[in-house]
């Protein structure tokens, strides 16, 4: 039994629907909005010391080391005591999880630019 080509895949393919307004604006709130705690998260990890008082350490008593603050070092060290050094994977995965978002983004812009 043979079969023809292109018989179990459509010759065309569905247009996507374009985005509504508010669609979009949640869209680039979210972009806008990851990328801040994305940074955030990794200028805390960066930036990290054991001697800030944080989560799981009590600190020296000396001013906060985390250019993130005080709010960075209970991150860095919750992210570091929960997930280790394997926290770097999270940050990775996260990272590629926006690039992917501002992807999917960008080609919606160059939908409404052809129409």
């Amino acid at each position: 039994m043979t079969y023809s080509l292109n018989t179990l895949t459509s010759g065309r393919t569905a247009a996507a629907p374009l985005a509504s307004g508010w669609r979009r604006f949640t869209d680039e709130l979210g972009l806008l909005l990851g990328f801040v705690l994305l940074l955030l998260w990794l200028v805390a990890l960066l930036t990290y010391s054991a001697q800030d008082a944080a989560w799981s350490t009590s600190g020296s008593g000396a001013q906060v080391m985390n250019r993130a603050g005080p709010p960075g070092a209970w991150l860095a060290d919750a992210s570091y005591y929960v997930f280790g050094f394997s926290v770097w994977w999270c940050v990775a995965a996260a990272l590629r999880t926006w690039l992917t978002g501002l992807a999917r983004w960008l080609r919606g812009r160059d939908l409404l630019s052809m129409q």
